[in-house]
């Protein structure tokens, strides 16, 4: 080895751990002390490749000096072995016998420099300079590469992140709007608008399958014309919407021309098609199309459609398990009604006209939608208490007497504890009770005056008193339209509501109302039944 003062350590690497491999006693002692000294470097020493192997550890050692030629294990196979354990190891092959393969077998197996014996410490602090900084490079660029890994794994876990965010917020829109919907029409139709905003669905539909024919009938839409409600756009097992709501199962594809729904359901591209069920019956299909911005439809689109539908499926059976109940209610109701109009000859028809007349004044006066549901059906039973009204008095063809004309006002009352127990709306209860209370608070059963007595109850007591007025009792003729309303007017104030008259009388000028001349019976003692 030449020697020569050594350079200024300006530029020099920092403290480093170098491994020094070489069988020549002198060469590794001498190397050993040089490097050592340029910045107090820490020196591991091995006299073969085997003892280099032994002492190597990976991020150990921040370069090697390796001898080309040494006895069992030469430079270029321990440069191999070091290099399977540390790729980003810079290495230094020395050696007395340059030649240019040997310069570039070991460049070929991973060496950063090649020093050639002997050299001069010079060469050797630069060597070790160049190599340190690219291996630090090196290393720069492995931390930069795997932060940008890291990033990338960062951005993939963000956008699957926002990805069930808004799948979450899509689920409780989905929710949320099924859960405002209280008929089967909304619900078909809620599918329909549903899948177009959150599937971001150009055209959607929602069919019917009809169980005696087989037949796939449109019952709502988005995106396509509106005359194709209620035509028949399919047939089970044929064709794709027929496959499609036979299989049970989501299905992919367009329809092929020969198609029938193809005319009716026109869709550029594929269809996404997925079956209705209930307890894993066929209700009907869901079919999407034109997905915005021409793309594919994906699984997130067919899991948010099955929750949309099993949701759907959901709130329908409540519905129809609700109407069936109801429907049981309204004919137990019912034939309440037409046992106590089977007593009494002149209540016969008289609960039906009355909830007409009811229902008219109610639409003319704006009432809400739910208001006039329940006068529709609350109104029909308002006298359903006289069942309880002993028959002497039901039917008395006379006067009644003070006490008879207690006991029959007792039939609100009555009324009100037989219907306490269903499933009846607070107006509903209130029809039934308070119908014979009056504005000046002298009516009965609560004595209610005003705006206490629930709204609902002052307009069924008020086509109840024209009703009764307007009907032929035993004891008395009945009175003519022009009659019963200058009464009406008379009382307006007293026994009923000014507002409430008022409204009536509009219903009775635009509706031109034919009064039924069935006879019912009706108090004595009050203008009302």
């Amino acid at each position: 080895m030449n020697n020569s003062t050594p350079a200024s350590s300006e530029n020099s690497p920092g403290r480093l751990s170098i491994l020094l491999v070489d069988d020549e006693p002198n060469i590794r002692e001498a190397l050993a002390e040089y490097l050592t000294s340029l910045n107090n470097h820490s020196l591991t020493t091995a006299a073969s490749g085997p003892e280099a192997l032994d002492k190597f550890q990976p991020g150990k050692f921040d370069c090697a000096f390796l001898d080309l030629k040494m006895p069992g294990m030469n430079g270029v196979e321990l440069l191999a072995q070091l290099k399977e354990l540390d790729q980003t190891l810079p290495v230094v092959i020395m050696t007395g016998f340059p030649s240019l393969d040997a310069a570039i077998d070991t460049m070929r197996q991973g060496a950063s420099d090649f020093l050639v014996k002997p050299f001069n410490l010079d060469q050797v602090k630069a060597t070790l300079e160049r190599v340190v900084r690219e291996h630090r490079l090196l290393q720069e660029n492995l931390r930069l590469s795997e932060r940008l890994k890291h990033q990338e794994r960062i951005e993939r876990l963000n956008q699957e992140l926002s990805r069930r965010v808004r799948e979450q917020q899509v689920l409780h829109q989905i929710s949320e709007a099924i859960d405002h919907m209280h008929t089967s029409e909304a619900i078909y139709q809620g599918i329909a608008d549903l899948s177009a905003t959150n599937l971001e669905a150009g055209k959607t539909a929602v069919l019917l399958l009809e169980p005696a024919s087989g037949q796939l009938v449109v019952i709502a839409t988005s995106g396509f014309p509106s005359e194709v409600v209620g035509q028949v756009a399919g047939q089970l097992d044929q064709g794709l919407l027929g496959k499609a709501a036979a299989g049970g199962k989501p299905v992919m594809g367009r329809l092929e021309p020969p198609e029938e729904a193809g005319r009716l359901l026109s869709v550029s591209g594929s269809m996404l098609c997925l079956p209705i069920m209930i307890h894993e019956q066929t209700l009907g299909l869901l079919v999407l199309g034109e997905k915005r911005g021409g793309l594919p439809f994906r699984g997130e689109d067919v899991f948010l459609s099955r929750f949309l539908l099993q949701k759907a499926a959901l709130s329908v059976e409540n519905i129809a398990l609700y109407e069936s109940m109801a429907s049981n209610l309204h004919s137990t109701l019912g034939a309440l009604v037409r046992a106590m109009e089977a007593k009494d000859p002149y209540t016969r028809q008289h609960s039906r006209r009355v909830t007409n007349l009811a229902v008219l004044t109610a639409e003319v006066m704006g009432l809400e939608l739910h208001q006039i549901e329940s006068l529709k059906f609350a109104g029909y039973l308002h006298d359903i208490g006289k069942i309880g009204i002993k028959d002497h008095i039901l039917l008395k063809e006379t006067k009644l007497t003070a006490a008879e004309y207690q006991e029959i006002k007792r039939h609100p009352a009555i009324g009100e504890s037989i219907v306490r127990a269903m499933d009846l709306s607070q107006d509903e209860r209130h029809i039934v009770r308070h119908h014979h209370e009056r504005w000046d608070g002298k009516g009965y059963p609560d004595r209610l005056g005003g705006k206490d007595i629930p709204l609902l109850a002052r307009l069924v007591a008020v086509a109840d008193a024209y009703d009764a007025m307007t009907s032929d009792r035993s004891y008395r003729a009945l009175r003519s339209m022009e009659q019963a309303i200058t009464e009406l007017k008379t009382c307006s104030g007293s026994q009923f509501d000014p507002m409430v008259v008022e409204g009536f009388l509009q219903m009775l000028e635009q509706c031109h109302w034919e009064i039924n001349q069935d006879t019912s019976p009706g108090s004595s003692q009050d203008t009302s039944s």
